[in-house]
């Protein structure tokens, strides 16, 4: 068994896979509707294997944008995707120069006996989105 895909309810279809395609890099693979299911739109996005789905359209109800981490930790369900990068400072950086704010600083935690570095962004409907190395066996030099 392996993941297929991550789904998220958007209030702006559009806008969204250009958000995803702009700021991540991801690309559309296929964009369709459902007879049964009037007035919603549904893409799946492709990044190195990984796919999200995005619905949209006959929106109700919009996710309050978190203002901090510990709120975000809060809510039930699904919390955040996590992409593992090999570096996560330098992919915050090119995110900031793409627009993307920072919401968690890049950071170095102890988890058990071994060490991960990561940071969080949101996306442009408030979803938290992860960044992470991998995980080691020493702490990593960079603070």
């Amino acid at each position: 068994m392996r993941i297929d895909h991550v789904q998220i309810r958007v209030p702006n279809f559009e806008e969204t896979i250009e958000w995803y395609k702009d700021k991540l890099g991801f690309r559309e693979q296929v964009s369709w509707t459902v007879k049964a299911l009037p007035g919603l739109r549904i893409a799946y996005l492709e990044l190195n294997g990984f796919r999200m789905e995005i619905i949209g359209g006959n929106f109700t109800s919009k996710r309050k944008a978190p203002a901090n981490f510990q709120e975000a930790l809060n809510v039930e369900g699904y919390g955040h995707i996590c992409f593992e990068v090999g570096n996560v400072d330098a992919v915050l950086a090119e995110l900031n120069k793409r627009g993307v704010s920072t919401f968690v600083p890049a950071a170095t935690y102890p988890l058990g006996n071994t060490w991960r570095r990561v940071s969080f962004v949101l996306d442009n409907n408030s979803n938290v989105i992860e960044f992470g190395e991998p995980l080691t066996m020493t702490k990593p030099q960079r603070t």
